[in-house]
This record gives structure tokens, C-alpha cells and sequence, in this order.
């Protein structure tokens, strides 16, 4: 059955005037090519949409049905190309946003208040993925955006979205967790430490590896345990089988058993955290998006 838009406007056009020759002044039609209109809508849904009366119609109990999804339609119809536009502007649509599992406690609501305000009809979809694995799926576009450490390969965009301290983490026992906060008084130097290191996982996180590998030193950090998510080197720290070096942020976790203690200036040294995404993203949200970044690149801007 192949119903036309123009069938559909004359028949929404009868259904409201209730009256051929007033609805076919309102489409700039004589009554005649109306009338034929209507009667082929009628041939070919096999039902009356409209009872004859003597001075005008009324819709039959189909044409009331049929009235419902006729508006429906041309209402779909209407909103359709700047619905269209809108998408091929990037207003509207989704992005694929990927994030670490220390990022999602150091910036990730940030990130997503950030991209809500700049892109507010579109909507977001996140995955949790480390950092090797987003770079991954960035490349073959599966992801449009990660929130990852570096180093970011050639060919990618980013833009530095935070920055952190490390601290160290202890045991409750340990003789370094002093204090009677969360965060044990006065900083401490890395050479105080003489417990076997927890430390990151190569494979897991080579960034962080790399980085406290450099600050204890490579002798001490080589024998430690290793782990590849910080929430499993906090459960090693809280069975006292070392401490760990770990972002600020998340000491917000705050987890039974670990105390966390400042460094020394000697010793601090910060990490930090990128949104990465491809130029070949044929994403226009992600364009848009990123247009937005490179001119005013502040996460609350």
C-alpha cells in the first residue's frame, strides 16, 4: 500500500474543517482533485474515513484512528530536517566517552558536566577501559573520546583535563601512619619507607609504573608486588604488604585499614590525566565538541 504525502495532507485538511470546499481553499485546491484524493485513500486502505452528510462530513470511528497517526506523521515530518541538520551539526546525537578507573574518581563528573554544557542535546555512553585499551578502540573508532594517561601516540588530539600529586598509601599500623585524619600529619621522604613497594603493573599501567619506578628507585620497586588497579593495590596496602603510591583523588575512596601520607618536596611528583580522541572521528558531536576544546580548552569554560 503506497500512501502519499499528499493524501495525507488533504485527508488531515477534511478531518479538521469537516467541509471538502473549505478544506481544499486551505490547500489552494478546487474540490474536485480533493475529493479524488480522499476517495483513493479510501480505495486503498479498503475502509470510509468519512461520512457524507448533507453539509459537510464527519470522520467515520477508522477516520478517527486513521486522523491520530496521519498527525503523527506529518508532525515526524515536520520536525524532520531540522532534526537532520541538528545531527549533521552535531547538536544532537552521541558520544562515546571512555575513562580509566582512577580517572572516573579524579575527573570523570568534571568531564561530564563539561560536555553536557557545551553539547547539551547530546547524549553520552561510557565504558571503563585502560588507558592502552582506549587508544585502541580510538584508533578503530569504536570510542570517541578517552580520558587517559600518557603518552598519546602521533595522530591523536588531546588536551590535559588534570593534574594530581601522588601520595603514599600505608597500612594502619604502619609507623608512618601518624595523625588523626585520613591523611597523617607532615610530609614523609620516600627513603623513610624501608617496606616493600606495591607498585603498578607494566602491562596494566606503564605511565604510573614508569613514574614510581623513577621516584623509589628501580632496585627497591623491582622486587614489590604488582598490581594493576588501585583499588587491588589498596587491598594489598590495608593486608600490610607494602605501601603504594597512588593519585590524590583517590584517597576520597576512603578505605578501611590505609592511611595516606603527603611527600616530601623532594619526593612529590604529579601525574596527569588527557581527553584524547581521533581527527578522523566522523562523529559530527565530536567535531563540535572539539572545536569547543581547542578554542576555550578549560574543563569549566
Amino acid at each position: 500500500m503506497d500512501l502519499t504525502l499528499q493524501q495525507l495532507r488533504g485527508f488531515s485538511a477534511v478531518a479538521e474543517e469537516l467541509h471538502f470546499g473549505r478544506a481544499a481553499a486551505r490547500l489552494n485546491l478546487t474540490q474536485p482533485p480533493l475529493t479524488r484524493q480522499i476517495q483513493g485513500l479510501e480505495r486503498s486502505l479498503g475502509v470510509s474515513l468519512f461520512d457524507r452528510t448533507g453539509r459537510g462530513v464527519r470522520l467515520t470511528a477508522a477516520g478517527e484512528v486513521f486522523l491520530e497517526h496521519c498527525r503523527r506523521v506529518l508532525a515526524l515530518l515536520e520536525v524532520a530536517p531540522d532534526a537532520t541538520r541538528r545531527a549533521a551539526d552535531g547538536q544532537t546525537g552521541t558520544l562515546r566517552i571512555a575513562f580509566t578507573a582512577i580517572g572516573a574518581y579524579a575527573v570523570l563528573a568534571d568531564f561530564l558536566a563539561m560536555v553536557r554544557k557545551r553539547t547539551p542535546g547530546v547524549s553520552v555512553e561510557l565504558t571503563e577501559l585502560v588507558s592502552p585499551d582506549q587508544l585502541q578502540a580510538l584508533a578503530d573508532l569504536e570510542i570517541d573520546i578517552g580520558l587517559v594517561r600518557p603518552p598519546i601516540p602521533d595522530g591523536f588530539e588531546s588536551l590535559l583535563v588534570h593534574s594530581e600529586d601522588l601520595v603514599l598509601a600505608v597500612p594502619a599500623d604502619h609507623p608512618l601512619a601518624v595523625g588523626s585524619g585520613l591523611v597523617g600529619a607532615g610530609p614523609v621522604s620516600l627513603a623513610d619507607v624501608t617496606d616493600d613497594y606495591i607498585g603498578y603493573s607494566p602491562e596494566g599501567s606503564r605511565y604510573l609504573h614508569d613514574i614510581c619506578a623513577a621516584m623509589i628507585g628501580m632496585n627497591r620497586y623491582a622486587v614489590s608486588q604488582l598490581a594493576s588497579q588501585v583499588p587491588t593495590m589498596l587491598a594489598l596496602v590495608r593486608a600490610g604488604l607494602g605501601c603504594a603510591l597512588i593519585p590524590r583523588s583517590i584517597v576520597a575512596m576512603g578505605v578501611q585499614g590505609v592511611r595516606y601520607r603527603e611527600l616530601d618536596a623532594a619526593d612529590a611528583h604529579s601525574v596527569t590525566l588527557h581527553a584524547c580522541w581521533s581527527p578522523d572521528s566522523p562523529n559530527p558531536a565530536l567535531q563540535r565538541l572539539a572545536e569547543s576544546l581547542r578554542q576555550t580548552p578549560q574543563l569549566d569554560a
